[in-house]
């Protein structure tokens, strides 16, 4: 290990002076200079489980096949408002292409800026903080974990203040961090915790927001709206994020497990569902609505999923989002493909409706702009969306932040950003945990008020086994 580490160092400290001469000669400043690197197999995620207590800013996501842990943060693209996405885009295309090391495609295809946008796209309460309304930013250093390989990019900005021989001992420490803690893995903790803010008048208060939403679609102003629910817990020790996520992962085994970690607070959740995936031009997309808790047993689980699959409120209520997110789509694809008949994706604690939707976008087709068509869905907000964005600012008492927002990254050929739900958001000793449902002719509050209670076991029994 000593080797390689010495090997990759001297690799790196080449590749700087080589690139700081190209820009002087052509007279360009504050550049992005990536490393890019194969680490060896030894190497993984929980090798770099420090982070989340050392560094300020850590970023990861995990799903089948593609793990990605990344820390810290040298150029952030923010904006707010109405017109985020394209003060975004604008931000992002004024943004000077990356000089790497290696144009090999394993490379190039990395995740070059994260993601973490919040719902609202003005909202700014004291507990999300820590968190921007809408940013990009390029970490310091970012690993992709594969199955038989993991790649490595390592992001330097050069301007004025830049030293070549401070950037090559900072990333020797680096490495010399990774590899001495290869044999230090995290124990596992089971998090004791109450739930606080449960008053005897919860349900009483959610039936009421209910009938308000009921009432707004009984009029037609709305044919959707999604209710969310907030609840608190306080934690009685400290615990191990980590440890945390490996739980999200073993239970939640086909969904997409984040984290996002500002300072002092800490979101993260298993979400089913992506906004959409990005690779050259073709993107993947996918409607989810309607839902069923899973059986307690084989045959109950069977039992539900046939409601599900016949249950009329809940195929209205799932082809309104295919309908509205392929209609969004028509302005920016050369074709559209997805099935008549949905699926049933199942999770740990509850099952859906699915339908994948994939798309060929023209050579013109913005990828912003197509986000800013999509983002919210009707999963997530309700239809209208600019009616139902009002109706949830009226109804609900707390801010979502980056509940129902997206988390995931960008890069110049891909882009992957999901739906940020099933989540929760950690300051200090207090979690945070967010669920909703999708208001609709038909619906029923007591129902919807079970279904949140049964969305809230993504993370409740994540937290505790006992509590289920």
């Amino acid at each position: 290990m000593k080797q390689f580490i010495a090997e990759l160092t001297s690799s790196y400290e080449i590749f700087l002076k080589k690139s700081c001469a190209e820009k002087t000669n052509k007279k360009k400043q504050n550049r992005l200079l990536s490393f890019c690197s194969t680490f060896p197999k030894p190497f993984s995620k929980d090798d770099f489980s420090h982070f989340f207590n050392t560094s300020p800013e850590v970023f990861y996501s995990w799903e089948k096949n593609e793990e990605v842990l990344a820390v810290g943060n040298v150029h952030s693209l923010a904006a707010r408002g109405a017109l985020r996405w394209k003060e975004l885009e604008k931000q992002y295309i004024d943004f000077p292409e990356p000089f790497l090391n290696s144009a090999e495609p394993q490379f190039i295809n990395l995740p070059l800026f994260l993601t973490a946008i919040k719902f609202n796209a003005n909202n700014q309460s004291d507990e999300w903080s820590n968190f921007k309304n809408s940013e990009f930013y390029i970490p310091q250093f970012l690993v992709k974990f594969e199955r038989h390989s993991s790649f490595f990019r390592f992001n330097v900005f050069v301007n004025d203040n830049f030293s070549i021989e401070n950037s090559v001992m900072e990333f020797s420490s680096i490495l010399q961090t990774i590899s001495q803690s290869i044999s230090n893995k995290p124990t596992e903790k089971i998090i004791k915790y109450n739930r606080t803010d449960t008053p005897s008048n919860e349900k009483t208060v959610w039936k009421n927001r209910v009938e308000i939403a009921l009432s707004e679609i009984r009029k037609s102003s709305v044919t959707k709206v999604v209710l969310a629910r907030r609840i608190s817990l306080k934690t009685r020790k400290s615990f191990n994020i980590e440890d945390l996520l490996n739980r999200l992962k073993l239970k939640n085994l086909n969904a997409h497990v984040f984290c996002i970690k500002k300072n002092d607070s800490i979101f993260l959740g298993a979400s089913p569902e992506i906004l959409l995936e990005l690779r050259g031009n073709n993107i993947l997309t996918e409607a989810i609505a309607g839902s069923r808790k899973r059986g307690g047993t084989a045959e109950e689980d069977v039992y539900l999923e046939n409601e599900l699959r016949n249950s009329e409120k809940e195929i209205n209520e799932h082809r309104s989002v295919v309908d509205f997110i392929t209609q969004e789509l028509k302005s920016f694809a050369l074709e559209l493909h997805f099935s008549d008949v949905p699926k049933v994706k199942k999770l740990a604690s509850i099952q859906h409706l699915s339908t994948e939707i994939s798309a060929a976008l023209k050579n013109n087709a913005k990828i912003f702009s197509v986000v800013d068509k999509l983002f919210p869905t009707p999963a997530v907000c309700g239809y209208p969306k600019e009616k139902a964005m009002k109706l949830i600012s009226e109804l609900e008492d707390f801010d979502r932040g980056l509940y129902a927002g997206l988390i995931g990254w960008i890069s110049p050929t891909s882009a992957k950003l999901v739906v940020a739900i099933r989540s929760a958001l950690i300051n200090k000793n207090t979690i945070f945990v967010y669920a909703g449902c999708g208001i609709v002719e038909g619906s029923d509050p007591e129902n919807e008020f079970a279904e949140t209670e049964t969305k809230f076991k993504t993370i409740l029994s994540t937290l505790n086994d006992k509590n289920q």
